[in-house]
Parts: structure tokens; C-alpha cells; sequence
């Protein structure tokens, strides 16, 4: 991680903005890294700590990584070392002692701001130059790694926390009222807005160019591509390739002097990393950990029939949530001295029973399956609007479902009905309506804001798309929670020393499967995520490389949530309104929220109306307690 400042003419010295110590204690809060260090020249400063992961990072002696008027801060992994080795003829250097932020300079003085694009991996990079008075800052493609700035008067600011723009000695970034409203709706994630005012974030794939007079460019260098062929019936090569780009994602995401962690749901997503995982080390022994949770009824019995199928010896399963009101404040407390302000998506503190495990057993590398169900185990049901747009009848009766007699039927009055256009999934409207009725926010906010109309917008999602890479490409690929929940998952994380990899999410396989053929996506009758299955199928127990549909029995995980109690959530709510922040109290409609509270008390409520009041409290509580600075209620 790291944090810097890049000074105009003029500019105070470093040392006026912040106090380095303090900016090396917000990198790391809770652990004490193996490595630290800063850079100053000019009126540029860079600090950078690190966790050692990968086996060449523990032959790093010093950081930021420094050549003349250069310093470069690198957070991160790259995929490609051996081929960015060649490239830029570093071969007579041996390998295994050569830094991520050694190439990635050397890359710096060959390609120039075209470096990213040649970088494969995870990362978050800084470069400054004193001599040409420049400043170049990059992210990976899918946003795994964060990376935060503060464009100022007198310099521009960056960091890979938030948290870092809190401790400076003049400055005080301005908590955001408007994104507050929005975060009550969950409709607060963005590609390049925090919930403070003046602080922005790098967009995923996107690199930021800023010279000595403040002119700022701003450059997206990562583009998918839609190149898929068109074709009329499959074809082995494409299952290969596909299978061959897959574990190479896993493999090269392995190399560590510690044991590996591995998420497993039960599903075919986890299942997969897990069980190639244990097969590339043979006897995965003492070297892999799997980390679930048995929250359903079938969960335990999917996790573990991988875990048998590989041999996998150690297998940590979480059968209950903590719920408990100290639970909630210690968990709140830890993410927002972590990442600065409230949590955008659960998973980043869900997990945090696998981050303690990972830590007591010495796992600095945790895998997880996330990244399956927006992308290479996409069900693929735009394909039947593909192929019948396409007059391709014959391989759209072989995908539908039914007999022949049915899926003849069915072809039919597709044919010459053809399909609507309609302007939201039918689904999601009706439930986001239902739900409205719930929020607690205050007419006048709602319409100042056009939250309604943007609420109702979401509701959209995959109905505008009739072709799978089309509905992946311009509508999952743009929605931020995806790069929020790998922001903050990998900061929550980084702060039990872990490196979190997401193996589905390597920008490689991506494209591999949107360059794939429609037709190899979809099997007989419509058996969705095929490619995928076929790809894992002798690797992954059969039953779960083929089970029919996600159902894991989900009635035990919501009577777990009802046994929490909607009268305890009360309570809960009753201590958060005591003591209300008055920037939350401006946004929310009170007396709707009061008479919330007094219909919970009574127990007895509606699920649609429990969840509804739940999110509602969980998500004041995590304002109240960032605006105040400490627990409250």
C-alpha cells in the first residue's frame, strides 16, 4: 500500500501537508508490515509499506523503489513477469529476486504511459518524476486494487485508502450529504466518487497523467473486446482454450512461501479454484485451507464432497453468524479505520471469520470464486434472443427446454411473436416498488436528488440486451459493485496481512470467454454455464460441476436471519435514533422511521418489511458511527 503528494510550484513542503509517521501507521493499522519506507524530493513525498506474499518480494530491501528523480510505489502482482522480463531484456538479473516495482520502472522507461496496458495483474502503481515534473498513477482493469485522490490547489494528493486523506495537518475532506442519501438506497457506488467531497476515485483500467503546472489527463487503457465468432455448432478447440486460460489464471495467482487459502461455497464457481488448486500441489497436505460457510441446508454437504474428491485435509466450515450488537460496532470499527468510510457491500467484513483463520495459520494468499455469475459461468440466457435475432432456429430448438413436442411449440410462437423490448426486468421492478414503500429518506431529498427515477433505473439490468456478451460487456462490466466489493474486500483483508486473489476476475479469461462463440456457452435444453462445467468436469466432483441450479436449501439461512430477531433490530434502531448525527438526521423522514421502530417492537412483521428495516438501521448505524467517530446507541 502506499500514500503520496505531488506538490506544485509553490507548494509548502511535505512536511506542512501530513506527518509521514502517521501516513506509515493509516497504511497498516493493525498489523505491522515487513517492509516501509519514504521518498521525498522536491516538494514530492512518497511513503509505501508491504506485506510479503509472493517469493520475490522477500528480497525487497527498501521502498519506494527509487532510480534518480524516479520513485515508483507498487501494490500488487504481476501475472506476466517472465514475458515483461524478456521484453524488457532483464534476463541477466536472476528472476526470483527481481521486484514487481523493478520492472515495472524499467517498463516506465520503454512504453511511458502506455506501461499499463503490458502489465498483467492486480495492481495499484504510482510513478513520480522530480525531473520532468510528472506524476502517473494506474489501475488494473477490473479495480481489484484501490487507489484514491485529492485534487488540490497546490498539489494533488493520492493514496491507496481513504483513510489516508483524514489525518493531513491543514486539510479535512468534507463528508458528502448528497452521497449519504444515496448510500441509504444503496445506490452510493461509483467508479470515481467516495463519500467525501473532494476525494475521487482512479477508475478501473484507467490511468491519470498529471504534470508541475496541475493539468490533469484522465485515460481509460483498457478496452473489452467483443471479437466473438459466429458460429453454428461447437467446436473442441474453444473448450480448450478456454480450460488452458482457466488454470493458468489459478496457477500463476499461487506463488507464495506461505500456505494458500481457498473460498468454497459449494458452488461450481469455488469449487472449481478449489479443487485445481489442491490438484496443481499434488497433496495439498498442510499447504491448503478451505474456508466455507454452512449457513443452508446443503452447503456443508457440496463444500465438503469437494474437499473429499481432492483430498484436501483442512477445512474450516462457520455453521453461525455473530450478531451480537459488540460483534457489529468491533467489525464497523476495524473497516472504517481500514478503508475510511462505511462499507458499500457486505463481503468485505462478511468474510472476516476466513481473514482471523487465515491469520492464525499463517495463509497470506486467500482465493475466492467470486467472478463466476457475472462472466464465465454466466447462465447465458441472452442466447435465445441471439440465435432467434440471428434466424438461427435450429440450434435455438436445441437450447430450449421440453420435450420436442414443447420446445417445437415454443420455437413457434417465438418465431412469430419474436420478443418485447421491455424496459425493465419484470422481477426486479416489482420488488424494487414493493420495497420503496420502506426507504426512510425525506420527500424533499428524493426529488432535489432524482433518487426515484435513479432507484427505478437499476431495475433495468439485463433487460436491454439481447446478446450475452453484449448484456456482459455494456451492462455487468459497468456496474461499479463490482470493483467496490473488490476494493473493499481486498482492504479489509490487507489488514489481517492477507492478499485476497480472485482467479475468475483475471482480465485473460475474461476475454477469453467473451471471445468465445455464443453457441459453445449454453448446452442441450438450455443447461446454462457449459463452457464452464465442461472445462472443470473430471476435476470438480461430477455432482457439483453439474448441479442443475444454485439452490443450497436457503430456508435454514432465513430462519437464521429470523431468529436474530426483528424486535432485537428494534432495539438496535431505538439506540442509533437517540443519538442521530444531524447530517443523517437532515436526510431521513423521522417519524417514518419512529413508527418503523414501534412496528418492529410488536414482532410479527412482514420478511419483505424485516429486511427492509434491517438494511435501513444497519446502514444508518454505519453513518452514525463514521460521522461520529465512535460507536453510538
Amino acid at each position: 500500500m502506499f500514500a503520496g503528494l505531488f506538490g506544485y510550484p509553490n507548494a509548502p513542503v511535505p512536511d506542512a501537508w501530513v506527518d509521514i509517521k502517521t501516513w506509515k501507521q493509516i497504511l497498516h493499522p493493525y498489523l505491522t508490515p515487513d517492509c516501509t519506507g519514504h521518498w521525498c524530493q522536491a516538494n514530492a513525498s512518497l511513503v509505501e509499506s508491504q506485506h510479503f506474499s509472493t517469493p520475490w518480494s522477500h528480497h525487497t530491501q527498501r521502498m519506494p523503489w527509487q532510480e534518480d528523480k524516479l520513485a515508483v510505489a507498487f501494490w500488487g502482482r504481476l501475472d506476466n513477469r517472465a514475458e515483461l522480463t524478456r521484453q524488457l531484456e532483464l534476463d541477466s538479473q536472476p528472476s526470483a529476486t527481481l521486484l514487481d516495482a523493478q520492472l515495472v520502472l524499467a517498463g516506465w522507461h520503454r512504453w511511458g504511459k502506455r506501461l499499463p496496458e503490458q502489465l498483467l495483474g492486480d495492481f495499484a502503481l504510482a510513478i513520480i518524476d522530480t525531473e520532468a515534473h510528472q506524476l502517473f498513477l494506474a489501475r488494473d482493469p477490473l479495480g481489484v486494487k484501490p487507489l484514491y485522490y485529492w485534487p488540490h490547489s497546490q498539489g494533488l494528493l493520492f493514496a491507496t485508502t481513504v483513510r489516508a486523506f483524514c489525518c493531513l495537518k491543514a486539510l479535512e475532506p468534507t463528508p458528502d450529504s448528497d452521497w449519504m442519501a444515496r448510500y441509504l438506497l444503496h445506490l452510493s457506488m461509483s467508479h470515481s466518487c467516495t463519500s467525501y467531497r473532494e476525494i475521487l476515485k482512479l477508475p478501473p483500467g484507467h490511468f491519470l497523467i498529471v504534470d508541475g503546472e496541475s493539468h490533469q489527463q484522465l485515460h481509460r487503457y483498457h478496452q473489452w473486446q467483443d471479437d466473438a465468432p459466429t458460429t453454428y455448432q461447437r467446436d473442441p478447440q474453444w473448450l480448450e482454450a478456454y480450460r488452458a486460460v482457466l488454470e493458468e489464471s489459478i496457477r500463476c495467482r499461487m506463488a507464495s512461501n506461505y500456505p494458500l487459502g481457498t473460498e468454497n461455497s459449494g458452488g461450481i464457481d469455488s469449487a472449481s479454484i478449489t479443487a485445481y488448486l489442491a490438484r496443481f500441489l499434488g497433496e495439498p497436505g498442510d499447504r491448503l485451507h478451505s474456508f466455507g460457510f454452512a449457513l443452508s441446508e446443503h452447503e456443508p454437504a457440496y463444500i465438503l464432497e469437494t474437499s473429499q474428491y481432492v483430498n484436501i485435509t483442512h477445512n474450516y466450515l462457520v455453521t453461525a453468524w455473530d450478531t451480537s450488537d459488540s460483534a457489529i460496532e468491533n467489525y464497523m470499527g476495524r473497516t472504517l479505520q481500514v478503508i475510511g468510510y462505511p462499507q458499500e457491500k457486505t463481503f468485505g467484513t462478511g468474510h472476516t471469520p476466513f481473514y482471523r483463520e487465515c491469520q492464525l495459520r499463517g495463509i497470506r494468499t486467500l482465493f475466492s470464486g467470486y467472478g463466476g455469475d457475472e462472466v464465465i459461468s454466466n447462465p447465458g440466457h441472452h442466447l435465445r434472443w441471439e440465435l432467434l435475432d440471428s434466424h438461427d432456429y435450429g440450434n435455438l430448438w436445441k437450447i430450449l427446454p421440453g420435450n420436442p413436442l414443447w420446445r417445437f411449440l415454443r420455437l413457434s410462437k417465438a418465431v412469430t411473436l419474436g420478443r418485447k423490448h421491455p424496459d425493465y426486468n419484470p422481477n426486479f421492478l416489482r420488488a424494487w416498488i414493493h420495497q420503496w414503500s420502506h426507504q426512510l429518506l425525506r420527500q424533499d431529498v428524493v426529488e432535489r436528488l432524482g433518487l426515484y427515477e435513479a432507484y427505478l433505473e437499476t431495475a433495468r439490468y439485463d433487460a436491454p440486451f439481447r446478446r450475452i456478451n453484449d448484456w456482459i460487456i455494456n451492462g455487468l462490466l459497468q456496474m461499479p459493485y463490482i470493483s467496490t466489493r473488490l476494493e473493499i474486500s481486498t482492504l479489509v483483508a490487507g489488514s489481517y496481512g492477507i492478499d485476497y486473489c480472485w482467479p475468475l476476475w483475471d482480465v485473460r479469461l475474461v476475454q477469453q470467454y467473451l471471445s468465445t462463440p455464443s453457441l459453445e456457452k449454453v448446452g442441450p435444453q438450455g443447461i446454462g454455464r457449459y463452457l464452464h462445467r465442461r472445462a472443470i468436469s473430471g476435476t470438480v466432483p461430477q455432482r457439483v460441476a453439474w448441479k442443475p441450479n444454485k439452490n443450497m436449501g436457503y430456508a435454514r439461512a432465513h430462519q437464521a436471519m429470523n431468529d436474530i430477531g426483528i424486535q432485537s433490530i428494534a432495539e438496535r434502531a431505538r439506540g442509533q435514533a437517540a443519538n442521530l448525527h444531524p447530517a443523517v438526521a437532515e436526510l431521513i423522514d423521522q417519524n417514518k422511521w419512529c413508527e418503523q421502530i414501534k412496528r418492529a417492537q410488536q414482532g410479527k412483521v412482514s420478511a419483505e418489511f424485516g429486511f427492509g428495516f434491517w438494511q435501513s438501521t444497519l446502514a444508518i448505524q454505519w453513518l452514525n458511527q463514521w460521522l461520529h467517530g465512535r460507536p453510538v446507541g
